[in-house]
């Protein structure tokens, strides 16, 4: 059936924005919005569907879903490893972030510095996956997560990148294009004709569905399951339930299209965009808290006055400050070259504050906002033909901020976000 908008999950916009990446699934053909007077609203269809009635539409992985940060220039690519390792580990890491393909011993030395706490054996195991298969760690592309074993000790887990995933399918089955807007949440008729009805599965867990299509036109269907009442890692940045059964969905069909078998079984497959850079490991000395890792002497701790302020960090023991850009007002301190920002409060509530954004001080921007040159912008969102409107809400859908202005909402996103952003007007600029 032709895709039509839907309340609560696709707008008419957001069809209009489709026609720039998607085509017929059939024919191939370029894509158009139209009414349907029998359903009062708008559907997405091949161009000629007046006449041939083909449904399903198609699109290719962008390069940026396929590469990940090794889609951009070195000095993006720098900065980023300046805001999450610091300016000192960053020139140790230098040599390393070309993105080409590691040996062993050099996916071994990255590991260890991003990872100092890690054990070696986990190190060894993880940088031989790395040389195998051409991961890198700087790329976002593999992580070591410590989590608390049974017995209180800590263990640590390796996990791959949804974009590594992507490229070793790629390696493994060739080209292949997502069908019919998925990965999405399947729909009651696909989880009772997969699950049948009132399925236990259903029962318990969110469902999501993706299709794909291979570059010989064969096709896999793959369905992802995640517990209702778990929240997944990287919650406090914005990952859902919904978002790991969409890429366990994806990793099932990518697993059952035709060719060779896709190895890292057993590894549990995250998206990079909702994982932080492992926390800065400090030590206390006579004259302060030092970074381990760096150096770096980080700033004593304000004792509060008598009662502490209303907006206060706890996190940082000091104050936060009272930021206003037109009508927005926020409360922010500075933590190195980075900004702790305060959470909003409901009505009643004590504040509490958010993890480090690296986005710059509002005073420190001038004609930028997160670094996102304004008149650029404004400019680009023209020829894609996006309203403000419209970017706030991609924005917003994308990485689960708060609703608002676009400058608002711009405010509210880390460095990483907001490249990913600009890479996404870049793409939309290059297929206008």
């Amino acid at each position: 059936m032709p895709i039509y908008e839907q309340v609560g999950m696709r707008t008419r916009e957001d069809l209009e924005q489709m026609v720039k990446r998607h085509h017929c699934r059939v024919c191939g053909a370029r894509l158009e919005v139209f009414l349907s007077w029998k359903e009062h609203k708008t559907f997405l269809a091949c161009s000629d569907w007046p006449r041939t009635h083909h449904e399903g539409i198609q699109r290719k992985p962008s390069r940026y879903e396929m590469e990940g940060l090794a889609s951009l220039n070195i000095a993006t690519r720098r900065e980023i490893m300046v805001q999450a390792f610091g300016e000192a580990k960053t020139m140790e890491l230098e040599k390393f972030q070309g993105g080409g393909q590691l040996s062993k011993q050099g996916a071994m030395e990255v590991l260890k510095l991003v990872y100092p706490q890690c054990p070696e054996k986990e190190i060894i195991r993880t940088a031989m996956l790395c040389a195998d298969f051409g991961l890198h760690p700087l790329m976002k592309e593999v992580y070591l997560i410590p989590f608390q074993n049974k017995s209180g000790g800590q263990d640590w887990a390796t996990v791959i990148g949804i974009t590594a995933n992507r490229k070793i399918a790629s390696a493994k089955k060739g080209a292949f294009s997502f069908l019919d807007d998925t990965p999405r949440a399947a729909s009651q008729e696909e989880v009772d004709k997969q699950f049948g009805p009132g399925s236990q599965e259903a029962k318990e867990n969110l469902i999501s569905i993706c299709r794909l299509a291979g570059e010989k036109g064969n096709t896999a269907n793959g369905f992802g399951l995640y517990p209702k009442n778990k929240n997944p890692y990287g919650t406090d940045k914005g990952n859902t339930p919904r978002n790991m059964a969409n890429i366990r969905a994806e990793r099932q069909a990518l697993d059952r299209l035709p060719g060779e078998a896709i190895p890292l079984k057993g590894i549990d497959v995250i998206d990079e965009s909702y994982m932080d850079q492992p926390a800065a490991v400090t030590v206390k000395t006579e004259n302060g808290e030092v970074v381990k890792s760096t150096g770096e002497l980080l700033p004593a701790a304000a004792e509060p006055a008598e009662g502490k302020p209303e907006h206060w960090c706890e996190e940082h023991g000091c104050e936060f400050q009272r930021k206003v850009r037109g009508s927005s007002v926020w409360y922010a301190h500075k933590v190195g070259d980075s900004w702790c920002n305060e959470k909003k409060k409901a009505p009643g509530a004590p504040a509490t504050q958010a993890s480090v954004e690296p986005s710059p001080a509002p005073e420190a921007i001038g004609a930028t906002i997160a670094g996102i040159d304004t008149t650029w912008l404004a400019e680009s969102l023209k020829k894609v033909k996006w309203s403000e409107k419209t970017a706030a809400s991609w924005l917003v859908g994308r990485f689960k901020v708060e609703p608002g202005e676009l400058s608002e909402v711009i405010h509210q996103l880390t460095h990483e976000q907001a490249g990913e952003f600009v890479k996404e007007i870049q793409d939309r600029l290059e297929m206008a």
